[in-house]
């Protein structure tokens, strides 16, 4: 989609952050300009900060890129984009200013002082990607219009979370007996939530026979959840599905019998 401003308006926004050729500028590290040395001190990356982020699809993305002493000079981001087997440059903000038309990306400017750190040239900006998506994923530039032009990359990766269930897809399970689901979601954000659903109903954990236990794994960004429903009835048949956000749901059947069941090589669990 075409930006809501003239062609004119944006060549005299982005011509700092353009050579003569019309290619964007990517120099690593501080630049260094004798004739400048008397403006003061120039901008530089601070170097404590993550340059290759993670996102869970359907989250907001964070990518923080943290500049001292930026004085009068713009921040941007950019993104890296292959079209036509081409990489090309594509603006997403300049300053607080966003040129897509994703209404996803916006950028936020933040003090570090808003980070309990006391050195207020140093600020923050920040790239902010609601509702990421694997499409999402690449490289991204944040360039300082200093001259010569400074940038740094960083790489986003979107990974999707996704639930199983563990054991069988259909279970027979001996009446009066203990059952115990397990559902383990991958790629999971640590504060997430999995709920429990017995056909469409949520399953209540006050209830005295059940009893749900959860364990984030922030080594692996793994989430367990552990369902076990005791005195077994013939009522507790039916689908199981543990769901929670950003991940599609896991389901297994539960047939709850009266006796030994022999049907078809099916094993009867019989947990206490």
């Amino acid at each position: 989609m075409e930006l809501p401003i003239s062609p004119s308006s944006l060549a005299e926004i982005v011509s700092p952050f353009i050579s003569g050729s019309g290619d964007l500028i990517p120099v690593k590290g501080r630049g260094s300009n004798p004739a400048q040395e008397h403006e003061g001190p120039q901008p530089y990356f601070d170097v404590d900060f993550q340059r290759n982020v993670t996102a869970i699809s359907t989250q907001t993305a964070f990518l923080h890129c943290r500049v001292k002493d930026l004085g009068g000079k713009a921040v941007s981001w950019i993104r890296q984009r292959e079209l036509n087997g081409i990489i090309r440059p594509v603006i997403l903000t300049t300053g607080l200013f966003t040129y897509t038309s994703d209404q996803r990306f916006s950028v936020l400017q933040r003090a570090m002082s808003e980070y309990s750190r006391t050195d207020e040239s140093l600020t923050d900006w920040v790239l902010q990607i609601k509702f990421v998506q694997p499409r999402d994923s690449g490289i991204y530039e944040c360039q300082v219009s200093t001259e010569p032009r400074i940038s740094e990359n960083f790489y986003l990766n979107v990974v999707e979370s996704k639930a199983k269930m563990i054991g069988s897809s259909d279970m027979y399970v001996k009446q009066g007996s203990t059952l115990s689901l397990t559902c383990l979601v991958t790629q999971a954000v640590e504060h997430a939530t999995i709920f429990w659903y017995h056909d469409l109903s949520v399953i209540d954990d006050s209830q005295v026979v059940v009893r749900i236990d959860q364990h984030f794994d922030s080594s692996i960004s793994t989430l367990t959840s552990r369902l076990r429903i005791s005195n077994l009835q013939s009522t507790h048949s039916g689908n199981y599905t543990c769901l929670t956000t950003a991940a599609d749901p896991a389901s297994t059947m539960v047939h709850v019998i009266n006796g030994t069941y022999h049907g078809w090589g099916k094993c009867i669990l019989n947990v206490s």
